[in-house]
């Protein structure tokens, strides 16, 4: 098999009224976190949290971002920059569910940092 870059893209879905989202992506490899989408089956008034998790030790986690949403069903996150996660590193995913009854739908799309054999990325261990 050649050398390619392929995306990686995981899914996670949280029935609101059964409690709070708390996801985290750990790609068990190098990447660069490219879009984070959200989308909620009704219109919902919840605060969506972004946290880089690092591998070095939680003094080095950062809130990435925080935000409410007032009766809206979509949330998305593009970075500004590049938001590279290296080996061991993560990035958590929260939403509240304070009033919500919705199902919240999370899709997180990333590009493995690097040109890697692509053995290596067809079983990334999302």
């Amino acid at each position: 098999m050649s050398d390619q870059n392929q995306y990686l893209r995981v899914t996670s879905l949280q029935i609101l009224s059964s409690g709070a989202m708390d996801y985290t992506f750990d790609p068990k490899q190098n990447c660069q976190v490219l879009e984070i989408y959200a989308h909620a089956t009704g219109n919902i008034s919840e605060t969506i949290t972004l946290t880089y998790i690092s591998r070095d030790s939680s003094s080095y986690n950062t809130k990435l971002q925080a935000t409410n949403l007032s009766t809206e069903a979509d949330f998305a996150f593009r970075p500004t920059g590049h938001l590279v996660l290296m080996d061991g590193d993560k990035l958590r995913f929260q939403c509240t569910n304070a009033t919500a009854t919705a199902t919240l739908y999370l899709t997180i799309i990333a590009e493995p940092y690097g040109h890697q054999k692509a053995s290596a990325i067809t079983s990334p261990g999302l």
